[in-house]
């Protein structure tokens, strides 16, 4: 990049192109690990973060920021207590943090830490980012989404119905695909993830206020059952279509 009298110049057309080679060789190779196996973890997430810079994601962001409902967690950058998933699991039965405490416990994992943000308009979208990643699996207790592949697709749904993130909507195109390609009947061996992921964009579609929006932090304590009638999914969730074939602790309780 070279230097002009007002400082670094703009980078060169050759400079952008190969660029964007980079930034679509790693998504391709990162979409085409995913198609052939949903359960791909470490290239499905390498895709989600390859795409927090492209254009899809700044507009995403951009949306979200302007969002009356969202923009007051972004401007103090937000950040209650997560308890470790012991203590979240000792809550009362049937309260968010007790769902959420045994989701993370069935899956050895433990709530995230509160993120270092840098000041600025980058701060802004890192805290949109971690935000995003660390309320998660909090979002699989809410909407009665299991941590199967089906379940994922559905909270994938989800997530690209509410905050038009690019990665999940790769990943959904991900989900699809290799549904077209598999073997078996759709759904033999459980849920369709044809259905579960109608079910995930018409729960993001229908919540009285975004998901991103809410300060779990400050009620774990508080019945699911109440959080989810606020938010108006209760019925919606009552015919889940995991409810039938799945025993998981975030449809059940």
């Amino acid at each position: 990049m070279a230097n002009g009298k007002n400082g670094p110049l703009a980078l060169s057309g050759q400079d952008l192109s190969n660029g964007l080679s980079a930034q679509l060789r790693r998504l391709s190779a990162d979409m085409l690990a995913v198609c052939s196996d949903p359960g791909d973890v470490p290239h499905a997430l390498d895709l989600l973060n390859a795409s927090y810079a492209t254009p899809a994601a700044a507009a995403a962001r951009a949306r979200l920021q302007a969002d009356p409902a969202i923009e007051p967690l972004v401007r103090e950058r937000y950040w209650g207590p997560w308890p470790e998933q012991d203590w979240l699991a000792s809550l009362p039965p049937g309260s968010l943090g007790h769902v959420y405490g045994h989701l993370l416990a069935d899956q050895g994992l433990e709530p995230l830490p509160p993120p270092e943000i840098p000041p600025g308009a980058d701060g802004d979208a890192t805290y949109l980012q971690r935000r995003i990643r660390a309320c998660h699996d909090v979002w699989h207790a809410i909407s009665g989404c299991p941590t199967t592949l089906a379940g994922e697709a559905a909270l994938n749904g989800l997530t690209t119905e509410q905050l038009r993130w690019p990665g999940t909507a790769l990943l959904l195109a991900a989900d699809l695909i290799h549904r077209v390609h598999e073997a078996e009947t759709p759904g033999a061996s459980g849920v369709d993830v044809g259905l579960a992921i109608a079910y995930g964009l018409e729960l993001g579609a229908s919540t009285r206020s975004p998901l991103l929006a809410q300060r779990w932090e400050e009620a774990w304590e508080r019945p699911l059952a109440e959080w989810r009638e606020e938010l108006g999914l209760t019925a919606l969730i009552a015919r889940n279509p995991f409810t039938a074939g799945q025993n998981n602790g975030a449809v059940q309780a």
